[in-house]
């Protein structure tokens, strides 16, 4: 990197995290992602997130004994994030100006069953119920501070109190992961049938 030194001089400064870098010459910009439309960049960006999630848990998987939990939960952040993008994109690739949209996954799945019925469309997730839900199912509210909000809960691990979880969150990167890699498949295969939806 080149600068002008007060003197006029120019000043050469290495940059020591460009000598023996891998990948060289592979690099890419934001320019053709912002041309998307919304839809298509929000399923884009849920893909990025599984396949990063994907990628963590198999690495948290090959950590064995030594596995700890920001391993798993940022696994679950990085799924929580990516549920919240793919529905998101389903449900502005069919209804182009929809009611405001949160981040409860649970919420959004009801509206993206709306305008999405039927068997080729379906996924699993483990987040279909709100925690609003259960509190309701129940009868009085067993689910509270951080732990109703999940993606709070995955990224911090607590509230803005500093209060922890009440619950115990369990992580098997064996099961998360075949989770993961079957609801990539299955992802594709609903944007496809989104798309020749919305396309017909």
């Amino acid at each position: 990197m080149a600068h002008i030194g007060s003197d006029g001089e120019i000043l050469y400064v290495l940059d020591p995290f460009a000598r023996e870098m891998r990948w060289e010459g592979v690099q890419v910009d934001s320019s053709a992602f912002k041309a998307l439309s919304i839809f298509e960049r929000f399923y884009r960006q849920s893909t990025a997130f599984l396949r990063a999630a994907i990628i963590l848990c198999e690495d948290a998987g090959e950590t064995g004994s030594d596995l700890e939990w920001p391993q798993a939960s940022v696994c679950y952040y990085c799924l929580h994030l990516a549920t919240e993008l793919f529905l998101k994109a389903c449900i502005i690739r069919v209804d182009k100006h929809p009611k405001k949209l949160n981040h409860d996954i649970a919420d959004l799945l009801r509206h993206y069953r709306e305008l999405l019925p039927g068997k080729e469309f379906d996924f699993h997730t483990p987040w279909f119920a709100s925690t609003s839900d259960i509190n309701q199912m129940l009868g009085h509210e067993v689910v509270q501070g951080v732990d109703r909000t999940p993606d709070q809960l995955f990224r911090y691990g607590m509230d803005k109190n500093m209060t922890t979880s009440a619950g115990l969150q369990v992580f098997t990167p064996g099961y998360l992961f075949n989770y993961m890699t079957q609801t990539s498949s299955r992802w594709s295969e609903i944007w496809s049938n989104v798309t020749s939806a919305t396309n017909a």
